[in-house]
């Protein structure tokens, strides 16, 4: 009897690890399965040129079939008209929605789709073509590689993927190229440290795409530059009308750090020759706790034996109208009282010097 439950043990734990290794079996495979390289790339991902009214300009574009297949692509145009938090492009649902920045109707694509081999590339040319009345300023849009048709992609019922690329074609003419700091701020107001975070919002009232460029410096509260972080490095643009934030600046001193900074933004933007300009200012403090921690605690160490002495002092004073009226013991005193009254102020100094001087590099 023994044995046979002992066989059933074994059958059930044999059974129970084959339907474990089938569950791990079943949870691997789709995921190898879908671990091939899936996608394509247009190149060049972005295009910005200035044109004149009336000018024609040729492009080329070049599409890759990153899968391990072949794939039907389908090429359409879509305009921009704006721009997320981040600078991420809001392209127009439709060619009829006016966004005041078209440019589709100017980009002529030779063809709809394309059948592009495996690991292939396949390229060709585009001509972009600026009307004699275009309004001056910046123009966006983008041209689309979709494995889904463009009617399916409007219909809301693509399940495929898609990529773009950005154009941005600045007419030539009088255009308004003006923007403003909105906001610059550090994330806090205290630290304890060198290691400051700055936030800095940039407005572009005008009608042309801007890509601010500048300097961050530090100065500490004698008025000495302590350190200095490049702004807008890698020149991202904010979109005409539109606000863009900068919070990834971020400014890293070499010493510990002490008191009163002030923080110095300047930037600039526009075309070679006709820079403009903008600045903006923040300050913040810096109060290590390893060096206010100690002072704090000297100074209240300080008026606690300020306190003391007052106290004794006014005791004695007290004694000495009450009850000493003897010569001697009225000398003894009075030295005495002198010597406290000396140690008192001399205390008493000290402290307001330290409160000073805190305040003064704080």
């Amino acid at each position: 009897m023994a044995i046979l439950r002992l066989s059933n043990i074994k059958l059930r734990a044999g059974a129970f690890m084959l339907a474990l290794i089938a569950v791990i079996i079943f949870l691997i495979t789709p995921h190898q399965a879908g671990a091939q390289q899936v996608g394509v790339s247009i190149t060049p991902a972005t295009i910005e040129e200035t044109l004149d009214p009336s000018q024609e300009q040729t492009y080329t574009l070049t599409i890759e079939n990153l899968n391990s297949s072949d794939q039907k692509y389908y090429l359409f145009t879509k305009n921009i008209s704006g721009v997320e938090n981040g600078g991420v492009p809001i392209f127009a649902k439709s060619d009829q929605e006016v966004t005041g920045y078209e440019l589709t109707d100017w980009i002529d694509l030779p063809l709809n789709e394309v059948d592009v081999s495996a690991g292939e590339e396949y390229s060709f040319q585009f001509k972009i073509s600026v009307p004699e009345n275009a309004t001056p300023g910046s123009h966006f849009g983008g041209i689309f590689i979709s494995v889904d048709p463009p009617e399916i992609e409007k219909s809301g019922a693509a399940v495929g993927y898609q990529v773009a690329n950005i154009i941005s074609i600045r007419v030539s003419g009088k255009a308004k190229d003006e923007a403003t700091i909105r906001q610059f701020s550090t994330t806090k107001f205290f630290y304890g440290s060198q290691n400051v975070d700055f936030l800095a919002r940039i407005e572009n009232t005008g009608n042309v795409l801007i890509r601010p460029v500048g300097l961050l410096e530090v100065y500490n509260m004698l008025g000495k530059k302590v350190g200095d972080v490049g702004f807008n490095t890698e020149r991202s643009a904010v979109f005409p009308n539109d606000t863009r934030e900068f919070n990834k600046i971020s400014w890293q001193g070499n010493s510990i750090g002490f008191g009163r900074y002030e923080a110095q933004l300047s930037a600039n933007y526009g075309d070679s020759g006709a820079k403009k300009s903008m600045y903006s200012t923040v300050s913040f403090w810096i109060l290590p706790m390893n060096i206010i921690g100690p002072a704090l605690a000297v100074l209240a160490v300080l008026f606690l034996i300020i306190f003391i002495f007052v106290r004794v002092y006014i005791k004695r004073s007290l004694s000495h109208i009450n009850y000493g009226r003897r010569i001697v013991k009225k000398r003894r005193n009075n030295s005495s009282s002198t010597t406290l009254l000396v140690i008192v102020v001399t205390l008493t100094v000290t402290a307001l010097f330290l409160i000073v001087m805190l305040a003064l590099f704080a």
